[in-house]
């Protein structure tokens, strides 16, 4: 074995261990011996699980410079681009790699999140469609295009890929809380309760799964007792959320119960003044708003 060859190797090894200077130091010197370009792409991936992405960068871009025809090394650079903000550079490259390697599933997968990001949702609908293409199982390509259904009210599509998602792994964050949210939407109740539910007993669960199952047994059941426990079970968890306090409210308008209304709708108010807006436009609130506790309460709100 070579110089070169071992040092490679003890960089691989050091890497694969997480002990990313030793691997850096590794590469560094075997680069003094040669440089093969697919080892100092692997260089670049180094840098990057060691949160240097500058460093990364010009590792990356000196490496594509040599080997134009190596899509990984694009890939790379992409997600380095991506880290130091250069967005529009990490679209070039990973549709560079989808140019070298048209089944090269993770750059499909990148476009999207970027163009989600974007809010560009025609382009990051077509590549999350490419990266199922590829890999039909993608666990979040399925949850994503999931969402974007459901959104648009596809709503069979929506439950199919969701439940796709969910059968791959069912305990991640949101999943069930976006099963809940389709079925309530499909108007089957039961099953919405049973996903909302399901989510709350997560070690970190979505939050708004209350206020859901708050809103199902207001609206559906007028099991207000259930609904109240819901959303009082939420504020529990995340005293801050505006969401919350806003629903318990109205809870408290339709148990004529404007003591408590007027207190919950103050302390949304003072979590997130935009609130103010959809409460003066809340037709759930038409009658309220011509009470004088709603009066004493837009006074102080504008005060």
């Amino acid at each position: 074995m070579s110089k070169y060859d071992e040092l490679i190797a003890q960089a691989k090894t050091a890497y694969q261990k997480h002990e990313l200077a030793t691997a850096i130091a590794f590469y560094e010197e075997a680069f003094q011996e040669k440089i093969i370009v697919e080892d100092l792409v692997d260089l670049g991936f180094v840098y990057l699980d060691d949160k240097n992405p500058f460093k990364a960068v010009a590792i990356l871009e000196e490496a594509t410079a040599f080997a134009f025809d190596y899509p990984l090394g694009f890939y790379g650079l992409g997600m380095a681009y991506e880290e130091v903000g250069r967005r529009d550079d990490a679209i070039k490259a990973y549709q560079k790699v989808i140019e070298l390697d048209e089944a090269f599933v993770n750059a499909y997968f990148n476009l999207a999140l970027i163009y989600d990001d974007l809010e560009d949702e025609n382009q990051a609908y077509n590549y999350y469609k490419k990266t199922l293409l590829y890999a039909p199982g993608h666990f979040w390509a399925n949850l994503n295009i999931g969402s974007f259904y459901e959104k648009h009210d596809f709503l069979d599509l929506a439950l199919e890929h969701t439940l796709r998602a969910y059968r791959k792994n069912d305990q991640e964050k949101m999943i069930s809380y976006n099963l809940g949210v389709i079925y309530a939407k499909m108007k089957k109740y039961e099953e919405a309760i049973k996903y909302y539910q399901e989510e709350l007993k997560k070690p970190k669960p979505y939050i708004l799964a209350y206020s859901n199952l708050g809103l199902l047994y207001k609206d559906v059941y007028q099991d207000y007792k259930k609904a109240q426990y819901y959303y009082l079970e939420g504020i529990s968890q995340d005293k801050n959320n505006s969401i919350l306090w806003y629903n318990l409210a109205c809870l408290y308008v339709v148990m004529n119960d404007f003591e408590n209304a007027y207190n919950c709708f103050l302390y949304a108010n003072l979590k997130d003044k935009s609130i103010f807006k959809y409460m003066e436009n809340d037709e759930e609130l038409d009658m309220f708003r011509q009470t004088e506790t709603y009066q004493k309460l837009k006074q102080n709100l504008k005060g």
